[in-house]
């Protein structure tokens, strides 16, 4: 009889203790303290929904930083004093965003998980460290730093143009990484400040801006009938990102992106309809030594209901992959290829 009863006991007290509300589900919890800890509530229909959902409420934090930031790029210009050069920076892309997201979370836990007995409902708690994450950024900020010196001392030093402009490039890159990890540092950091850097970002930008403006020429050129299209395409995306650009294939420019185009439309329809063969080759090189920078053939067949149609789309198809190799191209430069 004693048994039975302990054990109708332990039922009841596991019982109470199951359908206890814990204090985080309603917000704030008394052991992760937001003084030391970001944390993040979800719930769902199972565990693992709502440990995704904290985890997500997490990143909102740090997503509401990135979508400002981006708001303030989307405001700054590109603009030499004779006019010639004007760029708004893009939208920074979701992926990118994400794969940002995803570096600044690792440090996060699922510190808790109660199932409500009422409906079944899952909670979840999620918690980031302050200090460990404070600590892990500053760490990858001061790795930059060292970085960006190292850069800068070989550009000081690079012989040619376009390897000057690559490292230049690449320095922009990395003020851009570390910017967003200090950002992400002074969200975690109990004194909401970040690590003040060794270098004047506004003294590096406009080493970087004025090298674009002032000494280095891009060079567009192109041949075949869709030439005028694609040559403006990418005449408009470089001169979008900073770049003097220029109608040229001559040594009178530093770097030289010449375009060759060709449509083949068929004559006669199959299955009523008309097919259009398109080619393009796109080379990027140094007009002084002629090394090949970057360099891409591609081709495709374009259908439509006439003739002229079909013509009208293999332009347009072309078009749109050239703009594709040119984002290459510009990758190349900076060096963030994929």
């Amino acid at each position: 009889m004693r048994i039975l009863i302990s054990s109708a006991l332990l039922l009841l007290s596991n019982a109470f203790i199951f359908a206890q509300e814990p204090d985080w589900v309603r917000g704030k919890s008394r052991e992760y303290q937001d003084e030391f800890y970001i944390v993040g509530v979800g719930s769902g229909d199972t565990r693992q929904g709502a440990e995704n959902q904290a985890r997500a409420h997490i990143a909102e934090v740090f997503r509401v930083n990135i979508n400002a930031n981006i708001s303030v790029n989307k405001s700054e210009t590109l603009n030499n004093t004779q006019g010639r050069v004007s760029a708004e920076s893009k939208e920074v892309t979701r992926s990118k965003i994400d794969m940002g997201l995803k570096k600044t979370l690792e440090g996060t836990e699922i510190a808790d998980v109660w199932q409500n007995p009422k409906d079944a409902t899952y909670y979840a708690l999620a918690v980031l460290d302050r200090e460990k994450a404070s600590m892990k950024f500053a760490e990858r900020i001061r790795e930059l730093d060292v970085e960006i010196g190292r850069l800068t001392m070989k550009t000081d030093s690079a012989s040619g143009k376009i390897d000057k402009l690559k490292l230049l490039l690449l320095k922009k890159n990395l003020m851009s990484d570390r910017d967003e990890l200090n950002s992400d540092l002074r969200i975690v950091s109990a004194s909401g400040k970040g690590v003040e850097p060794p270098f004047s970002f506004e003294k590096e930008n406009s080493e970087i801006l004025g090298f674009l403006q002032n000494e280095f020429v891009i060079g567009v050129g192109g041949d075949g009938p869709a030439a005028d299209v694609v040559t403006q395409t990418v005449t408009d995306m470089f001169t979008r990102s900073g770049f003097i650009v220029k109608r040229t294939t001559g040594k009178d420019a530093d770097l030289i992106i010449k375009i060759s185009t060709s449509i083949q439309p068929s004559e006669e329809p199959v299955d009523e309809w008309y097919y259009c063969r398109w080619g393009l080759v796109l080379n990027a090189s140094d007009p002084v030594d002629g090394d090949l920078i970057f360099s891409s053939s591609q081709n495709g067949k374009s259908g439509q209901l006439t003739k002229d149609e079909s013509k009208s789309r293999a332009v347009y198809d072309m078009n749109k992959k050239v703009g594709l190799l040119a984002a290459k191209v510009l990758a190349k430069l900076t060096g963030r290829e994929e």
